[in-house]
């Protein structure tokens, strides 16, 4: 269209546009600015008012094209509020340039009211007179039809000149456009060109839509599909689910309405008006449609528009309906316009007017898009861009974001449908309503029946064989489905009057849909299944061709194929003319309109897409593997999938069924077998899934899945692997969905729980559940159920046979419902547990249900809390635990989890009553009727009455009537509103009922009160955990082990505010207990003065373990009053206080002495006169004192000294972590002579300075009895002492005590000035023993100063200076001191970073040991080394290894060797020496007249090099042995005298010397793994064989291969006396065995033969097997691990060779699979053995038949020693024989039968029989089911094993009771060493009892308890048992429950577990508090070597700090 007119406007209206302009002059210019240069928009933005900025930028449009102007003028109409121009103005500009449309408006204009032919001048009156004229005449707002034409015409725009122009807004820089600016007023709907083109497009929308509604009804009633006019239900409206959706989009993954407590909102029925009404949910603007695929989710989009058209919905004025499918065509960019217009309806004319219309009424427009889950951009719905300005081109995703946030079109109404899985990617926060698309009930299937068989009695059979075939029925609840289903009823009556065999799975009708199709299209008549196979034959081409256009469109996210999309004409055409495709039009941009193609339905498609992976040669089975994952209901975010499909899965499932493999083989081409392999591939991916965690859709998912197949064998696999799985959580459960389940369920073989909560189900549902056979327990729980599923569910309960438990929690079950559940559970024999909780019964329903009680003869439990239930109900229901004798457990429980401690306690005796009356408003007035009650019920085993409102009052009327109450176990009383009077009161029932053994009582809210009691009975051995005292194992003072009961009876008063006078009324009260065991007062307020007050009580207290008073607001005259107890109460054994954050305060008891006093002595003289005949300090116990956190001062220490000094029996004084001044500590120094019983003093963790080291150094001087000093700068310091001696010798003299003193200052920093200082201290201490100087900053002068300092210290045994930065001369001033010192003995010098630097000594001085390692000595200080070396007498040993001194350097020492007579070692490795340096060094020394080991390391010993240097070693006469591993070289020269023995014992029979040999004394050569092969053997050959005298040969790990083995065979014949050959893993095959063979025949003396990992085959294992028989010397044999393809023939020659080799002491055949053939051959040369001692068995799958033929064999082994059969499967038959024949093997010291399926029948046997073998040092049972019964015979039998020292039991199912035998049984083992108990469930108990037993495992080195179950309780005793095996070395503890409490316990322990190396503590929850513990005490335990830490709760970051403080702490696995 022409544009010339636009100037001439603009010019003659240039001061209306400038008012009209200047009110948005800031918007104008910015849409300027893509046209004007940015010179020209800063010049009119510079202007000074708005109307000269307007001006100014008219006057530069005016110099554009026509175009521009044009353009420009159109977007800033469009963009300007609608009362901004005058009507004929805007009219004028729009049609500027049109010669049409300018006559036409000319018209217009002349016609107009002359009054009014004047433009208005002004915008305001413009406005204001044209509100005027509406309120004038109400109906000038009608269209005026005569005039529609003229004013269309005159206000039409044109969009393409609009979007054209608008593209230049999209510059990123524009700011975003006001949403406002499309808003307008009533006056604008009145405009008579807007209002007549908005009616018009109406008008023409109806007409178009009725009829395309119309034309499909009458297609889809041809086709009888489900029409929704007829057959639609009803959808769900979600209330309040759109917030649930909120919270529940980050969380699980699971479906729409899963989030937790989303039951609670109420569903509603609506229709369309009612969904779509915006008064629903305020500020409702975007509704969403949720619904499976195939409930006719785009039908309801279809109905929406008709219903429309038919006057429904009348708040819209537009309806547009967009699917996805189709969207998904559209690639280019498009605008708002476009999209409304071109793809849905384009206006007949005027469209710029209408679409002005829509943008300024968006809350008159509804906007429908369907199909979300199509849509393929879902996943970039959240990051899409958005833009509010109309005419912006968009993507269409960015157009649909722009719509869903109110960007575009604000205000109007959107509504999406979607199948739930994907509504993850929309973002819910714009969300108002959720809705759901509900399937057909069975009325609806019935009504669409009789709409879809026209002929009646086809309805009628139809029906009544659906009604029969419930399974069927079910599935037609999808609409779709159903259409499938009558589709193929039709075609099934149609062809036979007798009744149709239906498909049983939807797979399955949908196969037959295709044979219905494909018969339909031939019009045939026939139906058999020859003629449905010839279909298919016939049409196999096109319906491969059609499955893969399926395939392709679901990778491509595509429903919708053009022409160009499908493959073949050939497959179009068959697919549209046999129903396949449907044929629509497709709308695109620019009018064009095209042809589209889609399947009849999506789930055709997926099903032909299914079978297109079946028969696809291309789609191997693995790939379909990895293919098929069962579908989620959520689509991630992050994991959006391809495919939008919801059923591939289940049809490739179906389609794996046995029954398709003859419709896979035709429609593939292939045999049944490539079937087959498919179909098992998805077989074995379904079982693998079963194995998974799955959540509660997935698992309906799988059972879909499972029934498609029709697969029992596998329903049963997966049932099995499901047991504990059923859990289905908020999301809507169908029929369909029943159905499946309830198959997967009935094909189990065992019971399952099916636990069903929060899902949607119809009563057809509930109903299908009836059919179940294997459920025991029912749990429904959703508010929406209601009486209508109570009266359901009560019609099938009684059908389920085997139903135990019934959990019906907050279902809204009323009276009808209990009436109808009641007279149900009468009938249900098996019921044992009913749980009706929170629901609303009430007084009178709960009636009913007490009522019906008596009937239920099988019930045990009942719960009924939260039920609107009163006082007076509750103690009806209460009233039933003595009516009714069966029941065992009543609980009420109104509200709020579980009370303390009734979790736990929840299954400990399954067969105890309890009553359970929680948060039931009971009072003190109900205490009486309660206890008329309990006295009257029969044994209770807990009361639990927490949460009520008993008060102190109702607290004291309990108390009292409590010792009439039979209760055995636990009373709860917490949360009953107690104060401390009420506390006090409570403490009484110590005494008042002897049954309470432990009250625990915390008023910190929510309060905790809880009474623990125990029965009494004696003379039971099985008592429960809580009736009897636990064994507690003590030594006595004498010394002996005892064990003694341990009381108790325990008080726990904790936070309850506790002060001076509560504690005296407490001990008033406590003051005739004898029997309290433990007192806890912590967290309470007694102050400094309740502490003196406790202390003055403690005499009268019985307490007899522990008192806790931690957090009680303490101070340090409390602690000196805390330490005075300990002098004044004799039985105290520790007392620990902190000041500090933990505020401990704890103190502890013996037992075993506590009250001694007044239990043995009348008065105080007599135990006066006692103490003076025995001496006071017998009757002592240990004692202990622990300060932690008290800043002392001087004063403080000398008060607390002069306490302690009174204390009688004091051993242990701890001040860790304490800021302890130098003052304080030599006033702590001063008092420790005081100090006479004490054994350690620890003031570990204080900062210690120089000064504070040396008086610590100093102890030694200051007290006697100090044995060591140990400190580190770091704050770690302890003194251990030993006990001073009170008895007097014979001349009334004390005795001296032993001198062994020893001072560690290691890394001290300690310099100069404190080295001086130390010498002055070291030179008075006459005992010293060992100074460890190590890791300080002597330097070279203090080593100096040192040597000169030695001959006047008193050392005895050892100095350590490692690590103190020394050069190499100060190196040799330690070399130095063994010719300056005469006791000095061996100095060891290395300065590598890890070496060791120290100096021994000895009062005899006999042999020397000088060792200098990389020293890297210079050439000068080498020389005075050697010179110093050279004046050393005696040096017998000399170690220079890592020195690099060179061949110069060598040929230097060899001197200086010879000169030492002397010398037996020497050392060189690893100096850097040559083979030349090295033959040079044997030459020298080859006359050498003594015997010299010589060793060397370097790189080139390797290969030909390594042969050189055996064959130069074998040159010299006085080499004995020579030996090369890897690069190490080890040489042994033989002196003459040794040799003229050798050579007499030789010469005795001139007819075995052979006259050429030239080496008589070389006796052994060993090649290790050093690269001799072949070519160098054969090069040794010739010297080799003048070894005539060789007693040992080995050629380990070297690949000589067969050629070999051919020069070996020609060397051994020449070793006549060979003794030793060993040829392990040599690469020798078949071929070179025999080679071998022919050589080993001819060595008659050989004793041992190694020939293990080798290959043998059967031709090499025969010819061993019959050489092995000539050599009658042979004592040992190992042939394990050698690799043979013989099989049993070679194996079985094997063992014939071997059982004439009478002599053999060990046999060694691991894994060479002997099986039973060849055991019972070797049984029979067993036989034949007597002086057998090992047999190594492993890995040869002996069965119980071969162990019986060994059994027979071994019985006259009585010389046995190893009998080794891991890994084999001798059962308890063959345990069993082996049994009868152990008690004759008195040697045997091992015995492994690990992994062998023993159970405890033979495992029994085994232990019998073993308690008759006491020389046995080790037994292997692991992994072998022997359980409790084998382990208890086994404890009884270790008493008689003196000698046991390793016990492994891995994984033998052993629990806290064979746990507990074996404890018991091992504290009689005193040799035990190795305990291996892994991957048991002993528990906190078995671990328990073996820590109280680990106190008499001396012996024991290594302990691991990985993955035995236990936690923190047993932490402390677990600990303390460690403490006592001086031994241990190993301890492991990984994977158990263990946190920081244990750790802390550990860390406690460690620096007394002198001997420890390994802790492994991996897999448990400790955190970073309690790595941190470890790591402070690993500072004090330089012994340990790591701490194994990973897969702990500890963050990365911290791991890694951890680390670098100290690398033995491991964070990695292993």
């Amino acid at each position: 269209m022409s544009t010339s007119g636009i100037k001439e406007v603009l010019e003659s209206n240039h001061g209306h546009l400038v008012e009209c302009l200047s009110l948005e002059a800031d918007r104008v210019l910015e849409e300027a600015r893509g046209i004007l240069s940015e010179e020209e928009l800063n010049l009119a933005m510079s202007q000074g008012t708005n109307v000269e900025k307007v001006s100014l930028l008219l006057n530069k449009l005016m110099t554009k094209d026509n175009d521009t102007c044009k353009k420009f003028i159109e977007t800033v109409i469009i963009i300007m509020p609608c009362n901004s121009f005058p009507m004929c103005l805007e009219n004028m500009l729009m049609t500027a340039g049109d010669n049409e449309a300018e006559g036409l408006l000319r018209q217009q204009l002349n016609e107009s009211n002359s009054d009014n032919t004047q433009v208005e001048s002004s915008i305001t009156d413009a406005g204001r007179k044209r509100k005027a004229a509406q309120v004038a005449n109400p109906k000038s707002t009608e269209v005026k039809r005569s005039r529609k034409g003229n004013h269309c015409k005159a206000a039409a725009v044109k969009s393409s000149s609009v979007a054209t122009f608008t593209s230049t807004l999209m510059n990123p820089n524009l700011q975003e456009m006001d949403s406002t600016s499309f808003q307008t007023g009533e006056e604008y709907l009145n405009l008579p060109a807007i209002s007549e083109s908005a009616e018009d497009y109406k008008s023409l929308m109806i007409k178009s839509i009725s009829q395309k509604y119309e034309a499909n009804i009458t297609k889809e009633d041809e086709m009888k599909q489900v029409i929704l006019d007829q057959t639609f239900r009803s959808l769900t409206m979600k209330d309040g689910n759109v917030a649930k959706l909120k919270e529940r989009i980050d969380a699980s993954r699971d479906d729409v309405f899963s989030s937790p407590g989303l039951e609670e909102s109420q569903d509603s029925v609506a229709n369309l008006a009612e969904f779509l009404n915006r008064k629903h949910v305020s500020n409702c603007r975007v509704h969403i449609l949720l619904g499976k695929a195939g409930t006719g989710k785009t039908k309801l989009m279809h109905k929406i528009c008709y219903e429309w058209t038919r006057g429904a919905v009348c708040q819209f004025q537009y309806i547009f309906l967009f699917e996805f499918r189709q969207l998904n065509l559209i690639k280019k960019s498009i605008d708002l316009k476009s999209m409304l217009f071109d793809l849905f309806l384009q206006p007949e004319r005027n469209s710029h007017s209408v679409f002005r219309f829509i943008v300024g009424n968006p809350k008159k427009i509804l906007i429908l898009f369907d199909g979300f889950d199509e849509f393929a951009g879902k996943a970039s719905v959240r990051t899409s861009a958005v833009s509010s300005d109309p005419n912006a081109p968009l993507s269409v995703g960015q157009l649909f974001s722009s719509l869903y946030h109110g960007k575009l079109l604000p205000g109007c109404t959107i509504l999406i449908t979607s199948r739930p899985k994907d509504i993850l990617c929309l973002p819910l926060d714009v969300v108002g309503q959720v809705g759901e698309v509900s399937g057909f009930n069975q009325c609806k299937i019935e009504e669409y029946a009789s709409r879809f068989f026209k002929d009646s009695e086809h309805n009628r059979q139809a029906t009544c064989h659906l009604q029969k075939n419930r399974k069927v029925l079910n599935m037609c609840s999808i609409p779709a489905m159903c259409w499938v289903v009558f589709l193929c009823l039709e075609h099934l009556l149609s062809q036979s009057c007798l009744e149709p065999k239906l498909p049983h799975t939807m797979t399955q009708f949908y196969i037959k849909m295709l044979t219905v199709f494909l018969r339909k299209g031939t019009n045939s008549k026939v139906a058999n299944v020859n003629t449905e196979n010839r279909l298919l034959n016939k049409h196999r081409e096109e319906i491969q061709g059609l499955c893969k256009l399926a395939r392709k469109g679901l990778q491509e996210s595509k429903s919708v194929f053009y022409l160009r999309d499908l493959l073949s004409e050939k497959v179009t055409h068959f697919a549209s003319s046999y129903g396949f495709l449907t044929t629509f039009e497709v709308k695109t941009i620019g009018q064009n309109q095209e042809n589209g193609h889609a399947f009849v339905h999506l789930t055709l498609q997926e099903f032909l897409a299914a079978l297109h992976q079946m028969i696809d040669s291309t789609i191997t089975d693995q790939m379909l593997k990895r293919r098929f994952y069962l579908k989620s209901k959520w689509t991630s975010k992050n994991d959006v999938r391809n495919e939008f499909t919801d059923a591939v899965h289940i049809f490739l499932s179906g389609l794996a069924s046995k029954g398709c493999k003859q419709f896979l083989s035709i429609l593939s081409s292939k045999n049944e077998v490539w079937v087959q392999k498919k179909q098992k591939a998805i077989l074995q991916n379904l079982q693998k899934l079963a194995t998974t965690n799955l959540t509660g859709p997935k698992i309906i998912e799988l059972c879909h899945c499972v029934y498609e197949t029709q697969d029992c064998d596998l329903a049963r696999e997966v049932a099995a692997h499901l047991k504990s799985k059923f859990e289905l959580r908020n999301f809507r459960l169908t029929p369909v969905d029943m159905t499946v389940l309830t198959f997967v369920i009935n094909s189990g073989a065992c019971c399952i729980c099916l636990d069903i909560g929060g899902c949607a189900m119809d009563l057809e549902s509930v109903a299908v559940l009836g059919t179940c056979k294997n459920i025991e327990i029912f749990v429904f729980k959703s508010r929406k159920y209601e009486d209508k599923f109570a009266g359901t569910l009560s019609e099938i309960i009684p059908k389920v046979n085997s139903l135990k438990k019934l959990i019906l929690t907050s279902c809204s079950i009323g009276m009808k419902g209990a009436i109808h559940l009641s007279s149900a559970l009468k009938i249900c024999h098996h019921l044992e547990e009913i749980n009706l909780q929170d629901n609303e019964l009430g007084d009178a329903g709960i009636a009913v249900f007490v009522d019906a009680l008596p009937q239920m003869g099988s019930l045990r439990k009942i719960e009924l809390g939260g039920n609107n239930i009163t006082v007076d109900g509750i103690l009806n229901i209460a009233n039933a635990i003595s009516t009714c004798p069966n029941i065992l457990h009543i609980q009420v429980r109104s509200s709020g989890s579980l009370s303390p401690l009734m979790e736990c306690e929840g299954n400990h005796e399954a067969l105890l009553r309890k009553l359970s009356l929680v948060n039931c408003k009971l009072a003190a007035q109900h205490v009486q009727a309660l206890g008329r009650i309990l006295q009257c019920c029969p044994q209770l085993a807990s009361l639990d009455l927490s949460g009520n409102e008993l008060k102190d009052h109702g607290l004291r009327r309990f108390v009292e009537i409590l010792p009439d109450f039979h209760i055995s176990k636990l009373i709860n009383l917490s949360n009953n509103g107690i104060s401390k009077d009420g506390v006090l009161c409570l403490a009484s029932v110590l005494k008042k009922c002897p049954k309470v053994f432990e009250l625990e009582v915390s008023l910190i809210q929510p309060q905790t009160v809880l009474l623990k009691l125990a029965e009494q009975q004696e003379d039971t051995e099985l008592r429960d955990e809580w009736k009897s005292p636990p064994v507690d194992f003590r030594l006595s003072y004498t010394g002996d082990s005892k064990i003694v009961p341990a009381p108790l009876r325990k008080l726990s008063l904790t936070n309850c505010c506790f002060q001076l006078e509560h504690l005296e009324e407490l001990g008033s009260t406590l003051e005739n207990c004898n029997d309290v065991a433990e007192l806890d007062l912590s967290n309470n307020s007694l102050g400094e003065m309740g502490i003196k007050k406790l202390v003055e009580l403690l005499p009268k207290l019985h307490v007899s373990k522990q008192i806790n008073i931690s957090n009680n607001f303490s101070s340090l005259a409390g602690v000196l009053c805390l330490a005075g107890c300990l002098n004044r109460v004799r039985d105290i054994t520790e007392v620990t206080i902190s000041l500090g954050k933990s505020g401990k305060g704890l103190i502890k008891f013996h037992e075993k002495y506590r009250f001694q006093q007044e239990q043995e002595f009348e008065t105080p003289s007599e135990i006066l006169s006692f103490g003076t005949k025995y001496g006071n300090k017998d009757l002592c116990v240990p004692k202990k004192i622990r300060l932690e956190e008290c800043e002392m001062d001087v004063e403080t220490m000398r008060n607390l000294c002069l306490i302690l000094e009174q204390c009688s029996g004091l051993t242990e004084f701890d001040l860790s972590n304490n800021a302890l001044s130098d003052e304080v500590i030599a006033e702590l120094l001063n008092h420790l002579p005081g100090l006479h019983d004490l054994k350690i003093l620890n003031i570990t963790d204080n900062i210690i300075s120089p000064d504070a080291i040396l008086l610590l150094a100093n102890s030694l001087n200051i007290c006697e009895n100090v044995l060591e000093v140990e400190v580190r700068a770091s704050g770690r310091a302890s003194i251990s002492l030993m006990k001073k001696a009170y008895r007097l010798k014979d001349n009334g003299k004390k005795p001296k005590p032993p001198c062994s003193q020893i001072l560690s200052l290691k890394e001290c920093n300690l310099g100069k000035r404190s080295v001086e200082k130390l010498f002055g201290i070291l030179e008075r201490c006459k005992d010293l023993t060992e100074l460890d100087l190590s890791c300080n900053l002597l330097g070279d002068e203090e080593l100096q100063r040192l040597r000169d300092f030695l001959p006047k210290l008193h050392v005895l045994k050892l100095i350590d200076v490692s690590n103190n930065r020394i050069s190499p001369a100060a190196a040799l001033y330690l070399v130095e001191s063994l010719n300056t010192c005469s006791s000095v003995v061996e100095v060891e010098v290395s300065l590598s970073s890890h070496g060791r630097s120290f100096i021994k000594f000895a009062k005899r001085c006999e042999k020397k040991v000088c060792s200098v390692k990389e020293c890297r000595f210079k050439e000068e200080e080498l020389l005075k080394f050697f010179s110093i070396i050279e004046r050393c007498t005696h040096l017998t040993e000399l170690n220079l290894a890592g020195n690099m001194m060179g061949d110069e350097g060598l040929r230097n020492l060899v001197e200086v060797v010879t000169n030492l007579k002397d010398l037996k070692e020497l050392n060189l490795q690893r100096n850097g020496v040559s083979l030349v340096a090295v033959k040079g060094l044997l030459m020298a020394l080859k006359d050498c007249p003594k015997t010299l080991t010589v060793r060397f390391e370097e790189p080139w010993i390797y290969g030909d090099d390594a042969a050189n240097l055996v064959q130069c070693a074998c040159s010299h006469l006085n080499i004995a042995d020579i030996g090369i591993k890897n690069n190490n070289v080890l040489i042994r020269l033989m002196d003459y005298g040794w040799q003229s023995v050798e050579m007499l014992r030789y010469d005795y029979d001139s007819t075995r010397m052979d006259t050429g040999a030239q080496h008589p004394s070389l006796r052994l050569i060993s090649l290790y793994q050093c690269g001799i092969e072949a070519l160098q053997l054969l090069h040794l050959a010739p010297i080799i064989k003048q070894c005539s005298h060789l007693l040992e040969f080995h050629l380990y790990r070297n690949n000589i291969g067969n050629k070999g083995a051919e020069t070996l065979a020609e060397i051994l014949p020449v070793f006549q006396g060979l003794k030793k050959l060993s040829l392990e893993s040599i690469d020798v095959s078949s071929n070179g065995m025999v080679k071998l063979a022919a050589g080993l025949r001819k060595c008659r003396s050989i004793e041992e033969i190694n020939l293990s990992q080798n290959k043998l085959g059967l031709e090499g294992i025969s010819e061993l097997g019959k050489t092995l028989p000539g050599l009658k010397q042979l004592k040992k044999i190992n042939l394990s691990r050698i690799s043979t393809d013989a099989g049993l023939v070679g194996t079985n020659m094997l063992a014939e060779g071997l059982r004439d080799c009478t002599r053999l002491e060990e046999i060694n055949l691991d894994s060479l699979m002997l099986k039973d053939s060849g055991a019972e051959l070797l049984a029979e040369g067993i036989l034949r053995m007597p002086c057998l001692k090992k047999l190594n068995l492993r890995c040869n799958s002996i069965g119980c038949k071969g162990a019986t033929h060994l059994a027979n064999g071994l019985k006259c082994s009585t010389a046995i020693v190893e009998i080794d059969l891991y890994g084999n499967c001798i059962e308890d038959v063959g345990a069993l024989k082996l049994a009868d024949i152990v008690p004759n093997m008195k040697n045997l010291k091992m015995l492994n039968l690990t992994q062998n399926s023993i159970t405890a029948a033979g495992g029994e046997g085994l232990a019998q029989a073993l308690a008759q073998c006491p020389s046995v040092e080790e037994i292997h049972l692991s992994t072998n089911k022997i359980g409790d019964q084998t382990v208890k015979k086994l404890a009884e039998a270790l008493s008689k094993l003196p000698c046991l020292k390793i016990l492994n039991l891995h994984s033998s199912e052993l629990t806290a009771d064979g746990g507990g035998s074996l404890a018991r049984g091992l504290m009689l083992c005193p040799s035990i060493e190795v305990i291996s108990l892994p991957e048991n469930r002993i528990g906190n108990k078995g671990v328990m009892d073996l820590a109280m037993a680990l106190r008499k495992m001396t012996s024991l080195k290594k302990l691991d308890l990985q993955l035995t179950r236990f936690d923190d309780s047993v932490a402390e005793d677990l600990a303390a048992g460690l403490v006592c095996c001086p031994n241990i070395e190993e301890v492991i503890l990984s994977w158990n429950n263990i946190s920081d409490e244990s750790a802390v316990r550990l860390a406690d322990a460690l620096p007394r577990m002198r001997s420890l190396k390994k802790l492994d503590l991996e897999g448990n929850n400790i955190t970073a508090a309690g790595a941190e513990k470890l790591a402070a005490s690993l500072r004090q335990c330089s012994f340990i070597e790591v701490i194994r830490l990973w897969k702990n709760k500890v963050s990365k970051d911290k791991e890694q700090n951890l680390h670098e403080q100290d690398s033995r702490l491991n964070f990695l696995p292993v």
